[in-house]
């Protein structure tokens, strides 16, 4: 006998997301489980809040919006907000948010550095690492990253780093990633998905 087909990680229908009252939608789309998916679109078409939705930090106001059963979601947020007001180190924000260090020799350099004289680019790619690594006690196939524009704030001296830590992911998890920056997602070969393409499609 053939396979059972694998259901999607998320699937929507005519879904309509917002805060307080409906924002976007009516969205229909499903995202095949071990996809990777880059999420485009002007500002405001509802990238972000998709991802927000997906960890419960928006609501569903109506529709149907289903994740598989036992999906574990890791967000990296656009914020860049640093903890205050006592200084930690790189090692500490990593143990602090469940996350494994990674083998890399990029985010390795920044273990000992205090959060607070990192630059901008070495605190995103430090947050990233975090995400990438964290609910690892979870089936690979189990979870699903959402990055949300990762290229922000990263510098020439960080880039690369960033590209080879997503890359790394494994096979069988769902990235979802938003982002304006064209070349960054070129490096990391993923499938062009412009979200409002999925708006009104129900």
């Amino acid at each position: 006998m053939p396979p059972e087909p694998v259901p999607p990680i998320l699937h929507t229908q005519s879904a309509l997301l917002g805060f307080d009252r409906p924002v976007i939608g009516p969205l229909s789309l499903e995202i095949p489980a071990g996809a990777r998916w880059a999420l485009t679109g002007p500002n405001g078409v509802g990238k972000s809040l998709l991802l927000k939705a997906i960890t419960g930090q928006a609501r569903v106001h109506g529709g149907r919006f289903e994740l598989a059963p036992r999906t574990h979601p890791s967000l990296l947020a656009q914020d860049h907000a640093r903890p205050q007001p006592w200084p930690l180190s790189g090692d500490d924000w990593l143990r602090a948010m469940g996350a494994r260090v990674p083998e890399h020799e990029g985010v390795r350099a920044l273990l000992n550095r205090r959060l607070d004289r990192l630059s901008g680019g070495q605190w995103q790619l430090l947050r990233l690492a975090a995400v990438l690594t964290s609910r690892e006690e979870y089936p690979s196939a189990q979870r699903l990253i959402l990055l949300d524009e990762p290229a922000n704030h990263l510098d020439a001296e960080v880039r690369a780093d960033a590209v080879e830590l997503i890359k790394a992911v494994p096979a069988e998890t769902t990235l979802l990633i938003t982002s304006h920056d064209d070349e960054f997602l070129q490096a990391l070969g993923l499938e062009n998905h412009p979200l409002a393409e999925y708006l009104d499609a129900g």
